[in-house]
């Protein structure tokens, strides 16, 4: 199982905020406005045509390998159960997306790479989270409070879409979903104390920023 999760490590240590910010205007994201290397630091900095990019690349970076998990873990000859096999490979994803190997461990905060491997474990979620985030997004104006408020409304979703569905809920599966909104929170605890303090960076969808 290692193998995978190293692959799963070096997939998400893609820097792809590095790497589309370099090529579109020469500079390194993380001397950029908040200095993080995502999504939402590089559309404010430079847009959504260098923006779009950076999301849809770190999404699917998690998305892939946890949408084929079955092929990967016959090919990896794994004996573990699935959808623990899937719940690490994303925590690694996401823990390559934070602490990248190729750029000195300066990352972002994963929240896109997690949307994405949450997306192929538990798609009935990508509707009730997406409509949460753009909602709060919209309506606030704060991608980090948009973040924030998805996370834990997942744990929220995952619980009783379980309960109304009469399933299981697995110990690890659930450890999964409150870890996510747990790590989110870790994340993003100086956009909060900015948020606190009324300091948060804002961000329109009809300019680059306010």
């Amino acid at each position: 199982m290692i193998y995978l999760l190293l692959l799963s490590y070096l997939a998400g240590s893609f820097p792809s905020a590095v790497i589309i910010t370099y090529i579109a205007a020469g500079q390194d994201i993380r001397s950029l406005g908040s200095g993080n290397a995502g999504a939402t630091n590089v559309y404010r900095e430079l847009g959504a045509s260098a923006a779009v990019p950076v999301l849809l690349i770190d999404f699917l970076k998690a998305f892939i390998p946890v949408f084929f998990s079955e092929e990967l873990i016959v090919f990896f000859g794994v004996e573990a159960n699935k959808d623990l096999v899937s719940i690490l490979m994303i925590l690694f994803v996401m823990a390559g997306h934070v602490f990248p190997v190729w750029t000195q461990f300066r990352g972002g905060k994963a929240v896109a790479a997690a949307a994405g491997g949450i997306s192929a474990f538990f798609p009935p979620a990508v509707p009730f989270c997406l409509a949460v985030f753009l909602i709060t997004a919209v309506l606030s104006h704060y991608i980090s409070l948009a973040s924030l408020i998805t996370a834990w409304g997942l744990l929220l979703f995952y619980i009783v879409y379980q309960m109304l569905r009469q399933y299981e809920m697995p110990w690890f599966t659930l450890l999964f979903f409150l870890i996510i909104p747990v790590l989110v929170t870790f994340l993003h605890r100086k956009n909060i104390k900015r948020l606190l303090k009324g300091e948060e960076n804002s961000v329109t969808f009809s300019r680059k920023s306010e």
